[in-house]
């Protein structure tokens, strides 16, 4: 019974599509989807408030995506957590858009009954961020706080090192299928979580992590959790995305001071002038909570992790997270950059390298660029359309367009994300 109804998840999900601002509306009214998936056409027809789009999507029947999808997920022992699920955390049903499913690789906490605190930061971690992230990120853990984070290249990777490090437990929220290793240096990274937590994500198992995925799954991020530390980030980083969703789902917002002449101090400290809450330590993040989370802290594991959490690099490459930034990516120091994206295959053998089909071309680079600008939506394309060639520039110079500031940072991100643009240090960016 219980692979039935979630094969009319799945089903229900591939309708509604990500980030869906209809389906609250349907949940509230439809607890099992398979009272969604036996309406009649008539019926679909009256529906109030729904586009004549999702109409169409739901008066089609046909299970065979979904059943293809049921299957891969019986055969590695991915979890279907959907909205009704009783494992579903209630606090992601606050948020403006929940998801419809979860698929889940590993055990997902009860995230109802604990602290949980999101972790963010820039991927050009500093020696102090990363330290500090750790140092955090350790302590957290240690005291029964559950960190979730994005399981990027940067902080996020090595918050989730310092959360595993503890013996604590960790969650990662992904921006592509559950299938795909993104960033491929994670690949062990993603093993480790999901034996000491979980590896979720609302995609698919096979969507690639397509550039306007990730500003999605920041709103995951936010929701799950109380309160989201940002460690580090300049003004145009996509870690000050996550700290916006946070502020609209009425989450506590916490920053990492920093040097006033660091371009990553720029977020944090933007942040905390505007009323964020300053965090120096994780300490200041629990106390913040002792009121509402005393029964579940554990404040003797907090004393005994004070004296442990001080970062050390070996514990990265136990992970197989490195702090090496190498032509744009984190790599290994030992070994040279490759190209190719990992699959993540949910046996015990190594990732396998994703190939292009046999007898297929791969693309040119110009080809591929293309490709990826067509990819994107019309309000990043206009962006990128006012950025001139070769020239620095910064936000508020593209802003002056016109254009709201915030809509700029969140089209930088994504064009940074996809390669077209590069961030520089003084939170400049560049056209590549």
């Amino acid at each position: 019974m219980k692979d039935e109804n979630n094969l009319y998840w799945i089903w229900l999900s591939e309708k509604f599509g990500i980030a869906s601002k209809d389906f609250p509306r349907f949940a509230e009214k439809y607890d099992d989807p398979y009272d969604v998936y036996r309406l009649e056409n008539d019926e679909i027809e009256q529906l109030e408030g729904v586009s004549e789009r999702l109409k169409t999507r739901l008066s089609e029947k046909s299970l065979e995506g979904a059943y293809s999808i049921l299957k891969y997920c019986r055969k590695y022992g991915i979890e279907i957590i959907g909205y009704s699920d009783k494992r579903y955390p209630s606090r992601l049903k606050t948020i403006e858009n929940p998801p419809v499913l979860l698929y889940c690789l590993g055990k997902l906490p009860n995230m109802d009954s604990r602290l949980c605190i999101g972790m963010v930061g820039t991927r050009k971690m500093s020696e102090y961020g990363k330290q500090t992230a750790y140092k955090i990120s350790y302590e957290l853990g240690a005291s029964n706080v559950c960190v979730v984070s994005g399981m990027a290249l940067g902080v996020d990777g090595v918050c989730a090192c310092g959360a595993l490090e503890s013996g604590g437990v960790t969650v990662a929220v992904l921006g592509c299928g559950i299938s795909i290793t993104y960033p491929k240096e994670h690949a062990k990274l993603m093993r480790a979580i999901s034996k000491q937590g979980a590896v979720i994500t609302e995609y698919p198992p096979f969507e690639r992590p397509n550039p306007g995925n990730f500003p999605k799954r920041n709103r995951i991020i936010s929701g799950l959790c109380q309160g989201v530390l940002v460690v580090e980030g300049a003004k145009g980083s996509g870690a000050l995305i996550t700290a916006s969703r946070a502020i609209s789902q009425g989450r506590e917002l916490f920053a990492l001071p920093g040097k006033i002449n660091e371009s990553n101090s720029e977020g944090p400290n933007d942040l905390i002038k505007n009323g964020a809450n300053v965090a120096l330590s994780a300490t200041d993040i629990i106390n913040h909570y002792d009121f509402l989370y005393h029964d579940t802290i554990d404040y003797r594991g907090l004393s005994w992790a004070r004296k442990r959490s001080e970062f050390d690099e070996k514990i990265l490459k136990k992970y197989g997270v490195s702090s090496v930034y190498y032509r744009g990516r984190y790599v290994p120091a030992e070994e040279k950059r490759q190209t190719a994206e990992t699959e993540f295959e949910l046996s015990s053998a190594e990732p396998a390298v994703v190939e292009p089909p046999k007898n297929q071309p791969v693309p040119a680079k110009a080809d591929r660029s293309e490709a990826i600008f067509e990819s994107l939506d019309d309000s990043t394309k206009k962006i990128f359309g006012l950025i001139p060639d070769g020239v620095m520039f910064t936000p508020d110079a593209v802003s002056a367009h016109g254009i709201d500031i915030g809509e700029v940072i969140t089209a930088l991100t994504m064009l940074e994300i996809s390669g077209l643009v590069a961030s520089l240090p003084g939170g400049l960016y560049i056209k590549k």
